[in-house]
């Protein structure tokens, strides 16, 4: 089986921790082995310093541009970038310019990420 939504037909809502909406397709979805969410950011608006108690992340970058600092590293990244992240690695994404990233974390499990101090 599967099950399909169209991102147009997803509401957009502000991030809960983050200077960003998320659109949550896996909410519409329904997985049961990944938790989907499209991020939309403006210039400037990130994510702060986290990282995530058992999830690893893909980051698919859709449009815009974007500096991703994990661990002491930082990559720029632009449309068509594709980046997994374990989960223990500190992790901040920020728009360079406004864009839109597609954010793939599993397993499953809800409220995952530790936000750590700003540093």
């Amino acid at each position: 089986m599967y099950s399909r939504i169209n991102l147009a037909d997803v509401d957009a809502h502000e991030a809960d921790v983050a200077d960003a909406h998320v659109k949550p397709v896996g909410y519409h979805l329904r997985p049961a082995q990944m938790r989907p969410n499209v991020w939309t950011f403006e210039r400037g608006e990130s994510t702060p310093s986290h990282y995530q108690e058992q999830q690893e992340e893909l980051y698919a970058v859709l449009d815009g541009r974007f500096e991703f600092r994990i661990e002491d590293e930082t990559l720029e990244l632009v449309p068509d970038d594709y980046v997994v992240v374990e989960p223990q690695a500190r992790r901040r994404l920020t728009a360079v310019e406004s864009g839109t990233v597609l954010v793939v974390g599993a397993p499953n499990v809800k409220d995952d990420g530790v936000v750590l101090d700003e540093e």
